[in-house]
């Protein structure tokens, strides 16, 4: 996982161990049980290596299981819930564009469409040469205002400051671009903001609001939510830490459309489902959202709120990763859909030691190709 393109820059540092959870009907199928097995190595190290615990669910042509490694708490010896919630982070992403696609699939909105047209004049600067499609695939080459946000002792002091999606994208917009329009990819969480924006600007409601009433409730996801203000996780979860400091308790409204939601290992699982299958999206949206761009990282590309992932057994990957202050998070499936994982950590600081994304991608690699 290249934790550099999740949410804030997430570079991950210290923990425990614990064990793997595998049906008995799975565990007497060697092909699951060797998945496992590698898998919870790459879950000890990584709780070895910069996570005070860690959850993961697979899916394996039909056989699901889970594991998990250290503990809920940096003190204690509680493990992570089992499928307990926490922050998805940069996955949100995957929320927002199949919203803002299913808008596209409406007529409402148009992928080619300048942003001038769905945002209010002088917003974004730049509006008449950016469009939608650009903001999804992060090609707009707008400043990411992730960059300026509160670190350290500042992010422990100001985390539960409302944070205004628009003043947002206006600061981040008046900063100078990283690359001219449509000429380069550069990650950056402004984009999703700008999402949310048209979202909202096109339908007259939040944008909280319509992924609600498109994705969470249809899909039955009763574990997901989108916090706005509120600072709780509202279920049972593992604490993710800042220095000494529990950071799990935080307004994500700074992150908003680009990584504020809260979810569980099932409805994240539940969420690549509807995708694959054409739950979400038409056929012409979920094309559209498959049409990548190269990130510059060996393997990887970039579609629309979709990273595609190339494994090392030959299997391409898709999903998103993500990190916010206290979690990092992946969730992947092969594009038959046969093949599922979503794996969270609960850190042990932030930002974190950056060996912590070597086990993450061997647990994406190890689950997927078995």
């Amino acid at each position: 996982m290249r934790i550099s393109h999740t949410l804030l820059t997430c570079l991950l540092a210290t923990a425990a161990v614990g064990s793997v959870a595998l049906p008995a009907a799975a565990a007497s199928d060697s092909g699951t049980a060797g998945t496992a097995r590698k898998v919870q190595r790459d879950l000890d190290l990584l709780t070895r290596s910069g996570a005070v615990g860690a959850q993961v669910r697979v899916v394996e042509e039909g056989r699901t299981w889970s594991a998990g490694s250290g503990g809920a708490k940096r003190a204690g010896t509680a493990p992570v819930p089992r499928d307990g919630q926490f922050r998805i982070g940069s996955a949100t992403k995957l929320f927002t564009a199949a919203a803002l696609l299913q808008l596209v699939g409406q007529g409402e909105v148009s992928l080619d469409a300048p942003l001038s047209r769905y945002l209010p004049s002088g917003l974004v600067p730049q509006g008449d040469l950016i469009t939608v499609r650009m903001a999804l695939q992060h090609t707009t080459g707008l400043h990411d205002i992730a960059r300026d946000l509160p670190q350290g002792d500042e992010l422990i002091r100001t985390r539960f400051r409302h944070h205004d999606m628009a003043d947002q994208v206006r600061r981040a917009a008046a900063k100078s671009a990283d690359f001219p329009p449509g000429t380069d990819y550069g990650y950056s969480n402004t984009n999703y903001l700008i999402a949310g924006l048209i979202i909202e600007r096109v339908t007259g409601r939040s944008y909280a609001a319509e992924v609600r009433d498109r994705i969470i409730e249809p899909l039955g996801l009763r574990h997901t939510s989108v916090p706005g203000d509120r600072s709780a996780i509202p279920g049972p979860h593992a604490h993710g830490y800042l220095g000494r400091a529990d950071i799990s308790a935080l307004n994500p409204s700074f992150a908003g459309p680009a990584g504020e939601i809260v979810s569980t290992p099932r409805d994240m699982d539940r969420l690549l489902t509807a995708l694959t299958s054409g739950e979400l999206l038409r056929p012409a949206q979920w094309k559209e959202m498959n049409r990548t761009v190269a990130t510059g990282e060996p393997g990887e590309r970039y579609g629309l709120g979709l990273k595609e992932r190339k494994l090392s057994c030959g299997r391409t990957a898709i999903g998103h990763t993500g990190g916010i202050p206290g979690y990092a998070t992946l969730a992947f499936t092969t594009r038959d859909g046969e093949r599922r994982v979503v794996l969270s950590a609960n850190l042990a600081d932030w930002p974190a030691d950056e060996h912590i994304g070597k086990p993450i991608d061997k647990a994406l690699d190890d689950a997927l190709c078995g």
